[in-house]
């Protein structure tokens, strides 16, 4: 009688797992059950690609964009009837991405119950709900540091903590509203009197001449308004001292994002550069079938060939965008570019103060 095996379309239907295994848990067992990265050095790369990526760009659709948009492919996992395994390249979907950035297993943990089912009548007739995602706190087993990972624990919840707070947009909604207008502290002052919020007016010609008042009291309780002034002084002063302590840090970030712009090069040409090692492998292969068919056998040979000229297209392709790569490589900024940067930085400053003082 033969053992129920998870790798079996209709074993995991009996064993109550729902669909198909991940696609991406590329791991391999050995010896006894033990759980080990891939020893595919184009699958590992390529998987350790996605989290760096997400350390740089710290978003999971920012991240899928850019593999989409750069044509980076994931590998997924194939497991046919006879439990055989075939990886595939693709371009990854989103929930693809999600899923190797979500999943324990790429930190090194086992896990398991992390979904459960639900049980529901509908119109008199059950209905089962799978996947339910649960608590971490309702996992049925986690054990950490149970195998060689791509990050650490540490860096895992770290990772979860930002993907939650990016789902639910914490942190990132104002506290006030944004009001209509030109001046620089709407909403964002209170009076020094009574603590209410100040108030925005415009006047003028065109309308674009501004003034921060503030009428809570005379509004609620019909008494004097408490202060009101002009906003040119106060929008030129706060414009001056952003000015002051930003535009260091807009040069130093513009030269770092020459820098990134290398490294996420680099990456992309490694992983171009697997792609066509294994495209030259898969061609070998192709021409050593094709060599040791008997020539008469046309019905065979025929086919074999027609796979040996594919893979050498694929060689070709791989080759012609590593060559474009090289073309089109950034370069990095040497010590005297980064200075005149910086240098650049500084005049921006003092021409906007000699600006303002004009004005």
């Amino acid at each position: 009688m033969r053992t129920a095996s998870p790798r079996h379309p209709n074993d995991r239907l009996l064993l109550g797992m729902k669909g198909t295994m991940s696609e991406l848990e590329l791991d391999v067992k050995s010896g006894r059950n033990r759980i080990e990265k891939d020893p595919d050095l184009r699958i590992r790369e390529a998987i350790d690609l996605v989290f760096r990526r997400f350390d740089e760009l710290q978003s999971i659709r920012q991240v899928h964009l850019w593999l989409r948009s750069e044509g980076i492919m994931l590998p997924s996992v194939n497991y046919t009837r006879a439990a055989d395994r075939a990886i595939v390249w693709k371009l990854p979907v989103y929930n693809t991405v999600h899923h190797i950035l979500t999943n324990p297993i790429y930190a090194g943990a086992y896990a398991f119950g992390r979904t459960c089912s639900k049980v529901t009548i509908e119109a008199g007739r059950k209905r089962i709900l799978r996947g339910i995602r649960r608590d971490r706190a309702d996992w049925e087993v986690l054990l950490i540091d149970h195998h060689e990972g791509y990050l650490s624990w540490h860096d895992f919840e770290r990772n979860q903590r930002l993907i939650t707070d990016n789902a639910t947009s914490k942190g990132l909604v104002p506290r006030v509203a944004l009001r209509r207008g030109e001046l620089l502290l709407g909403g964002l002052l209170r009076c020094g009197h009574c603590g209410r919020k100040l108030h925005v007016s415009y006047s003028g010609r065109n309308g674009n001449t501004g003034r921060y008042h503030c009428r809570g009291a005379q509004i609620n309780h019909g008494t004097a308004p408490c202060i009101g002034f002009g906003s040119l002084r106060v929008d030129q002063a706060i414009s001056t001292e952003v000015l002051q302590r930003l535009q260091p840090l807009g040069i130093e970030a513009a030269i770092q994002a020459i820098e990134t712009s290398c490294v996420q090069a680099g990456g992309k040409r490694r992983h171009v550069e697997l792609a066509l090692e294994q495209a030259r492998y898969e061609a070998g292969h192709a021409r050593r079938q094709y060599d040791a068919v008997d020539p008469d056998n046309r019905l065979v040979a025929g086919e074999l060939e027609r796979r040996w000229n594919a893979a050498l297209v694929a060689v070709r392709e791989r080759q012609d965008e590593l060559d474009a790569l090289d073309r089109h490589k950034p370069e990095a900024l040497g010590e005297e570019e980064q200075r005149s940067l910086l240098r650049m930085g500084a005049d921006l400053e003092l021409a906007s103060m000699c600006r303002a003082g004009e004005g």
